[in-house]
This record gives C-alpha cells, structure tokens and sequence, in this order.
C-alpha cells in the first residue's frame, strides 16, 4: 500500500502545490523579463548611437572622446523617465517574487559592473583594446545566461550563446571585424531579443484579453 505522507510530514498534495508554486514563479519571473523588453531595445539603440556618431564625424576628436558618456547618460535618464512614467501608471514595476527580484539583481549588478569597468578603461584610454569589446560581450552573455537559468527560458539562453560566440570570436577573427561583430550583437542579440519579448508581451496581453472576454 503507498503512503504518501514522507517523514518531514510533506504529503503529495504538498509537493504538488510546491511544484504549481514554483512554476508560477518562474512564470512569473518570465513575464517580468517580457515587460522589460523596451529596456533591451532603448540600450541596444543607445549602444549603436555612438557607432553612427563616429561615422559621421570621423576625424572630430571631441566626438571621438565624448560619444560613449554622452550616449550612456541619455540612456541612464531614458530609461529612469520611462520606468517613473510606467511606475506612477501601474504602481508596480518590479516583480514581487523571489525569482523576479533574482532576475532583477542580475541586470542591475551587470549594468553596474559594466559602466565601472566601461568608466575605468575609458579613463585609462584602454577601450580601444579587443579585449575590452571582448569583455564587454561576455558581461551580457553571462546576465542573459543566469537569467535563462533561474527562468529556465531556453530562448534566452541561445541569446546568451550568441553573445559569448561574439565575444569569443573577436579574439580569433582580425582586428577589422570588430565592429560588424559589435554591431550585429547589438542588433541581434540586444535589440533583437528586446523586440521578441515585447511581441510576446503584447501576445500574452491579447490571449488574457480573449479569456476575459
């Protein structure tokens, strides 16, 4: 005869709920990511801007100097506007959940230790290295890759994938190609994944519209 009653006390329908638990969680976790979808598009944008500012102005040394701490602050204030606006619409703009707040901390730890690292190569005059673009890559992918651990999203763990190749690939392929490599991860596996959350979301919003309904 089975007894489902284990030696803590935990009967079946116990873990089953534990389990329903956790899958909402990390459900949970997922939408919270989806939301933020705008936030991959905006840095992805605000990454390539500095690239096109370059091109236009090849030869004015301020640009050259300038272009990556002006763009990151626009993007800081963007994005600290947008989630105010967003903020006073809804109440609530970080998940509640442990996941949530996990998924959360990684992003926000990985942004700052980015624009330390960016702030500490800039003053040194040490961002023209390949190993610096190289380690910049492999930041993202390592926040894209926990992500996709803790909300077991298999998605963004290809997009993980696809900032570590890049990241790899400039030690191998010649110096010249760095920037076709910058830019398509920007494009890809910044913006890229960005507007695919965003699809989602609205196609999450339009199926509880339909259930509602």
């Amino acid at each position: 005869m089975a007894n489902f009653e284990a030696e803590s006390g935990t009967t079946r329908d116990d873990l089953v709920q534990r389990v329903a638990l956790m899958e909402e969680m990390i459900a949970e976790g997922r939408r919270s990511t989806i939301r933020f979808g705008w936030i991959f598009v905006l840095w992805g944008l605000i990454d390539l801007a500095p690239i096109g500012w370059q091109l236009v102005a090849p030869h004015s040394h301020w640009v050259k100097m300038w272009c990556w701490p002006i763009a990151i602050a626009c993007g800081v204030a963007i994005q600290f506007i947008v989630m105010a606006i967003l903020r006073r619409r809804s109440g609530v703009v970080c998940s509640s959940n442990m996941r949530g707040r996990s998924i959360s901390a990684v992003w926000a730890m990985m942004g700052l230790t980015a624009m330390l690292y960016f702030a500490g190569a800039m003053i040194s005059h040490k961002t023209w290295q390949i190993s610096f673009i190289a380690a910049m890559l492999m930041f993202v992918g390592m926040a894209h890759g926990t992500s996709a651990l803790i909300l077991r999203w298999r998605a963004q763990g290809l997009v993980a994938c696809v900032w570590w190749i890049g990241g790899i690939a400039l030690f191998y392929l010649s110096d010249r190609y760095w920037l076709q490599i910058f830019v398509g991860e920007m494009c890809f596996g910044m913006i890229g994944f960005g507007l695919y959350a965003m699809w989602l979301e609205r196609r999450n919003a339009a199926a509880e519209g339909q259930t509602n309904a």
